[in-house]
């Protein structure tokens, strides 16, 4: 059935390994980070460290983007994220001994030493690993793994955490940071596996370190110039990620906590409808594939237009007073809204990955990974500090900003739709006629 049909890239061995790899890997770094996040609440009890915790982990995705770029274009990426892996195992053995060895205040700073090392390692492996598919998998199966790798990645994104916290409620630290350790050991394993030759290494022809910094500038503007498709692709990213996330995580549990005077466990009911969302719109992806790259991509985008709208209902004052009242209307209409707005976004991310694994040279395709984590985790810092700002001062302006911003991504996408077309046409114009079929 064409619905099942991401599935059949698992019968390749690369596809399988890569998929295992991976979904060991973010199993260990969604578990430790739930995990670290309730250890830290015990040890201390305040929420302030528990915050400073999170933007340690941040900052490397941002601080050192560009740098993993370069990195992974000029090295081996299989060996940038085994190498990474192994530190990742070592430095969870590390942790395991310092906490049973420390004091409360050195115990937390080892979280923030241990949270920071993860997100470094993280940073390598996440540019390393998406520049490593095009390489290793054919091109016609490009969309069906990334569509598996989505659909994958978010079931581990709503099993880890519950994961992490449940292990540790039950056995302690100590079980945590052995079963992480174990984890990206399993990824090590999995990853080392995949048969890989790098591609012809970018930038090999500059000496001296002014004249390596030159050429990998001017790569990384001839990635954001060249292409106006791509220029639009990681404009749209950043949109997504100054609207979408921050409203999500800063914003939902305001309105059920805040507004709707409701329980967290609410919040966590929603984050896993989000999640299977993401989960399903593998199934979604192979119905869409007719349409070509341009067309799903702007259909996905109305997706989470529609989604977002749903949310308009908020602004509406007898609406927000049944929600408040009733637990079934409130939960009806913000499960409607998160699941749309997430199924959309899992084939939104599913063609913007493919797009660019088919459409960047693999010699240049780290730094271009590079930068969409860039324009993506500056666009969540900037949302977290608007949304922040909205929900404090008015929950009406919050949601009209949202769905206003959601809705700006059908027109940055447009220079793209519009190169697409042109790039067609162009090639149709110099496809060569049929010959003639000659008269028997």
């Amino acid at each position: 059935m064409k619905t099942f049909e991401a599935f059949k890239a698992m019968r390749s061995g690369p596809v399988a390994r890569l998929v295992l790899g991976s979904s060991a890997s973010r199993l260990a770094t969604f578990g430790f980070n739930a995990a670290m996040a309730v250890y830290l609440l015990d040890l201390t009890g305040r929420a302030t460290d528990l915050g400073l915790a999170l933007l340690v982990g941040t900052i490397p995705f941002f601080a050192l983007s560009l740098v993993t770029g370069v990195v992974c274009d000029r090295f081996n990426r299989k060996n940038i994220i085994l190498v990474c892996d192994a530190l990742r195992v070592l430095v969870a053995v590390a942790f395991l001994l310092g906490a049973w060895l420390l004091d409360t205040d050195a115990t937390v700073a080892l979280v923030y030493a241990t949270v920071f090392c993860f997100s470094v390692c993280e940073s390598f492996v996440t540019t390393s690993f998406s520049s490593i598919v095009p390489d290793v998998i054919d091109e016609e199966d490009i969309l069906d793994t990334n569509n598996l790798l989505f659909g994958i990645g978010d079931a581990v994104r709503m099993v880890g955490p519950v994961v992490g916290v449940l292990l540790y409620s039950t056995a302690g630290f100590a079980a945590t940071a052995i079963s992480t350790a174990a984890l990206f050991a399993a990824a090590f394993l999995f990853q080392r596996g995949v048969a890989y030759t790098q591609a012809k290494a970018s930038g090999e022809g500059a000496q001296g370190v002014a004249a390596v910094a030159r050429e990998e500038l001017g790569m990384f503007r001839k990635l954001v110039t060249a292409d106006i498709r791509l220029t639009s692709l990681m404009a749209n990213g950043f949109t997504t990620h100054l609207f979408l996330y921050p409203f999500i995580t800063v914003g939902l549990p305001y309105v059920i906590t805040q507004v709707f005077r409701a329980g967290s466990v609410e919040f966590g009911y929603l984050e896993a409808v989000c999640a299977a969302g993401g989960i399903l719109s593998l199934l979604v992806v192979p119905h869409t594939k007719r349409l070509g790259t341009s067309n799903s991509l702007a259909a996905s985008m109305a997706g989470m237009i529609i989604g977002a709208a749903v949310f308009l209902v908020l602004l509406v004052g007898p609406a927000v007073d049944l929600m408040t009242d009733q637990t079934v209307a409130r939960l009806g209409i913000l499960t409607l809204g998160c699941f749309l707005v997430f199924l959309a976004f899992g084939v939104y991310g599913t063609y913007f990955v493919s797009f660019m694994h088919t459409n960047v040279p693999s010699e240049m395709l780290g730094k271009g990974q590079s930068l969409v984590m860039m324009f993506n985790a500056l666009g969540r810092m900037l949302g977290f500090s608007l949304f922040g700002l909205l929900f404090d001062h008015s929950l009406q302006a919050a949601v009209i900003v949202f769905v206003g911003g959601m809705s700006l991504k059908i027109l940055v996408h447009l220079p793209f739709v519009k190169a697409d077309r042109r790039l067609r046409t162009a090639t149709a114009a110099d496809a060569p006629a049929l010959e003639p079929v000659e008269e028997r």
